[in-house]
């Protein structure tokens, strides 16, 4: 059978292009064989007992927070993200807290070492080991682990399976031993995946169906690194861990405001703030914009931090409504610190900041505004209003708030330049 990498369609014969995912050249050849199957017990609803679930506190608070409070036990979470990231230095951290196991296919031993040193590691509790056979690996463990680290799942293979380390079925087979070690010994693991150049984890989608927790780690052109929670069966998704890379390895952003805002008393034009929420935590974000005329037939529109598509959008309602023509305009947009912004809670902010880069005009800089833009130019209410309130409060600002649209707050804060 010829299976496609990307989608996991499956052909009787080599294809070029895949008819589900148009992906080209994708198809791999994989053996098939027939599992056979067991008797198993089905039981009532009313009949399960519930057992109360544990967790593992990492004693990394960042990382126990994206998780939902810690690393369930008996769960599998799978950490993407860019080459050099941080992944296996943060895999590596937690690890270090319980009694552990770290198998890398792709270090030797004294290059882990080495780098558990470089970071401050010296635990009696972790063991480590340089193999690629999992099979091998498994047959060796003698001790109960808490944790198990795999580095990477794509350099892995099984003895089971006549095909090379990284073909569709060899992260198949794999990712199962492992999630069927996992449920049956209550053994947490931690899969750590390379990710393709468009950004998405390689491998089979049903990779990420069937570990517990999937976790990205951005990176930007800072030394910070954002921990994204984008599946988790134990707590809120969209939640995220911040982190800063030093020459001793990942250390927890505790006070973010420090990254992502300037003085709280530092007043210029072009600058607006808002608090936005990631997942259920409150994060106050410095807007900056730059408009110059342009010597071009077509503006330029960048915007780093922010969706360019609804920054197009507010543009056009600032045209309509508040009759500013920004059409022979270049216009930069860049959210503070690299972080991306996905909550539509800063479009205020974002029209604020524009605004007054156009009218030379500074903001208060203790004010922060939140509200979405409509089409319409309203201004509308956003998801759980008192937490950004609370946080506004407590690093010292004061909410913008009593106008139900853009023009209203233009004559507000503009009325008279």
């Amino acid at each position: 059978m010829y299976i496609c990498l990307s989608c996991g369609y499956k052909s009787l014969k080599w294809l070029g292009k895949c008819p589900n995912c148009n992906e080209w050249d994708t198809f791999s050849k994989e053996e098939l064989s027939d599992r056979g199957y067991k008797k198993v017990e089905i039981k009532r609803f009313d009949e399960v007992k519930l057992i109360k679930e544990e967790r593992l506190k990492t004693g990394i608070s960042e990382f126990d927070r994206v998780v939902g409070g810690g690393i369930m036990k008996g769960s599998v979470i799978l950490i993407g993200g860019d080459p050099g990231v941080g992944k296996s230095t943060l895999a590596l951290k937690i690890a270090s807290n319980f009694k552990s196991l770290y198998i890398s296919s792709e270090e030797t031993l004294n290059q882990i070492i080495s780098r558990a040193k470089r970071i401050g590691i010296n635990s009696k509790d972790l063991y480590v080991v340089s193999e690629s056979n999992l099979d091998s690996v498994l047959n060796s463990m003698n001790d109960n682990f808490d944790l198990i680290v795999v580095d990477s799942i794509q350099t892995i293979y099984s003895s089971e399976i006549p095909s090379l380390a990284g073909t569709l079925s060899q992260i198949r087979t794999c990712s199962y031993k492992l999630l069927k070690l996992a449920k049956e010994n209550s053994i947490s693991i931690i899969i750590i995946a390379q990710i393709t150049k468009e950004g998405e984890i390689s491998g089979p989608k049903s990779l990420e169906h069937i570990v517990d927790v999937v976790l990205y780690m951005e990176t930007n052109e800072t030394n910070l690194r954002i921990l994204r929670s984008y599946k988790n069966r134990f707590g809120p998704t969209n939640e995220i861990g911040i982190f800063e890379m030093t020459e001793a390895g990942l250390i927890e952003v505790n006070k973010p405001e420090n990254y992502f805002i300037s003085d709280i008393n530092y007043a210029k034009p072009s600058i607006a703030r808002s608090i936005v929420l990631e997942g259920l935590r409150p994060l106050i974000i410095e807007v900056q914009s730059l408009i110059s005329k342009t010597y071009y037939p077509t503006p330029i529109r960048n915007s780093t931090g922010y969706d360019i598509r609804r920054l197009n959008m507010i543009l056009v309602v600032i045209e309509k409504y508040l009759n500013i023509k920004l059409r022979n305009y270049d216009i930069q947009l860049n959210i503070v610190g690299g972080i991306k912004v996905f909550d539509q809670s800063i479009d205020l902010a974002v029209a604020l900041s524009i605004i007054s880069s156009y009218k030379n005009f500074p903001l208060d800089p203790k004010l922060v505004f939140i509200g979405e833009i409509g089409l319409t130019g309203d201004i509308y209410r956003v998801y759980l209003p008192e937490i950004r309130k609370n946080e506004a409060r407590r690093l010292g600002f004061e909410v913008y708030e009593n106008k139900k649209t853009l023009s209203e707050i233009y004559k507000d804060i503009f009325e008279g330049m």
